[in-house]
């Protein structure tokens, strides 16, 4: 069977953020995502089968365009340290989920409505991104730059929210309207208080 090419897929996942940035998903039709993609509605679905996986597939593409934004422990630069590593990672973060806002909002909303959207949602994009701040993690406890006995999946679950709550807050509830982020202020005592507790003395 004939599946979608690259290109196609890209098409695809690319008119599904588009759509889903200004339409509630429950109200996008098969027929308008083929118009935004250019891709037919037919090979479409003989390619995802149904919504859900297009879901699935974008908020998994997502999350590697941001895990591939975050460098290896072995390209750090001269001089460098963890904090200085661990604010770049937060900073990249920051930036690849305030560039999704309006995406993750539509998902979020939908989510109160529907609790498989919300279960895919967790499931694809929040269990998946803290794996990868988890790996981040456990490349520097191998190299013995975290305090033995770390927890390092709860410590990668308490970065991620402490980095996402005010985003959400501020940015996507209307906070913005009544302070600004301090995004350098955010990330440099959100790295010093994390390192605080991870980091071998």
């Amino acid at each position: 069977m004939t599946t979608l090419t690259a290109e196609q897929q890209k098409m695809v996942l690319d008119g599904a953020v588009q759509l889903f940035a200004t339409h509630e998903l429950r109200e996008i039709t098969l027929d308008q995502l083929a118009r935004e993609c250019g891709v037919s509605a037919f090979d479409i679905v003989r390619h995802y089968h149904s919504r859900e996986r297009i879901l699935t597939a974008l908020l998994e593409r997502e999350l590697e365009l941001m895990a591939a934004a975050a460098h290896a422990p072995e390209l750090r630069m001269p001089g460098e340290t963890l904090k200085d590593e661990l604010y770049v990672l937060a900073r990249v973060i920051l930036q690849e989920y305030r560039r999704r806002l309006p995406f993750l909002g539509r998902l979020l909303v939908e989510a109160t409505h529907d609790p498989q959207v919300g279960s895919l949602f967790y499931r694809s994009f929040i269990a998946q991104g803290r794996m990868l701040f988890t790996e981040f993690l456990e490349e520097r406890n191998d190299l013995g730059e975290l305090r033995q006995g770390v927890d390092v999946e709860a410590a990668a679950s308490i970065f991620l929210a402490a980095l996402t709550g005010p985003l959400l807050l501020i940015e996507l509830f209307g906070g913005q309207q009544v302070e600004p982020l301090d995004d350098d202020r955010l990330l440099s005592e959100l790295s010093d208080v994390f390192l605080n507790g991870v980091k071998r003395k």
